[in-house]
């Protein structure tokens, strides 16, 4: 079995990932980089999700590598926010801070209900998207089919996906995290909030979900991983 290790330390992130990757049946052993240590803290203080999810997924690997993991084993990060138009694209890259370093999912809602307000709109349209950076420990390219070109880090196999909706003051729904209960999403049964969908219908249609099965796309052509 080859290893996959999962950067992210959101719990509600990880049980996405590994749910979308366990469920393809490829020949993937999938692990949360905390199951096998004190992985390192890597700081986000860059200006795009790509380069926030290129620095998470070389950390991990060398850190990896500092702790004598095969070279092999694969390094999956994740980097992702919410885009709001009317507010130039806000919170961006500081969706997961935007109302501070220490805030939660509840005090960054509020934060982005206030800013509609203050832009004088109760809706926007928005969309959420999500960078999947996928490294080797050894930093030996990945060659993975499918994913995004890019000629200037060769040592990442890089995915992006987006999911288009609106984002409203208004608030429905319990499930998901994050933006969910105010990104409303068009549905066959009408408008609905990403916190009104299931699990399933969710990664059906999400950025994230996109991006995994693109990667899982291009896991399954290698070698040696179909199940």
């Amino acid at each position: 079995m080859r290893r996959l290790v999962l950067a992210s330390g959101n719990i509600h992130k990880l049980a996405e990932l590994a749910g979308l990757i366990a469920a393809a049946d490829l020949k993937i052993d999938v692990h949360a980089a905390r199951e096998l240590g004190s992985p390192p803290t890597i700081a986000e203080d860059q200006d795009s999700f790509v380069a926030h999810a290129a620095l998470k997924a070389r950390g991990i690997a060398e850190w990896l590598k500092e702790l004598g993991e095969p070279g092999d084993t694969l390094v999956l990060a994740d980097d992702s926010g919410i885009c709001v138009d009317a507010l130039g694209g806000a919170p961006g890259v500081h969706s997961a801070v935007f109302a501070g370093p220490a805030a939660d999912d509840a005090a960054n809602n509020t934060k982005l209900v206030a800013a509609l307000g203050e832009a004088n709109v109760d809706r926007s349209p928005a969309h959420y998207v999500c960078v999947l950076a996928l490294r080797r420990v050894d930093g030996a390219p990945p060659a993975i089919p499918g994913a995004d070109p890019n000629d200037s880090a060769p040592d990442l196999a890089l995915f992006t996906a987006r999911w288009h909706g609106e984002i409203r003051q208004e608030r429905r729904g319990e499930a998901g995290f994050g933006y969910d209960p105010h990104f409303w999403t068009e549905t066959e049964a009408g408008q609905v909030t990403s916190a009104e969908l299931s699990p399933a219908e969710k990664n059906a249609r999400s950025h994230r979900g996109q991006a995994v099965r693109a990667v899982v796309r291009g896991l399954a052509g290698l070698a040696g991983l179909r199940a």
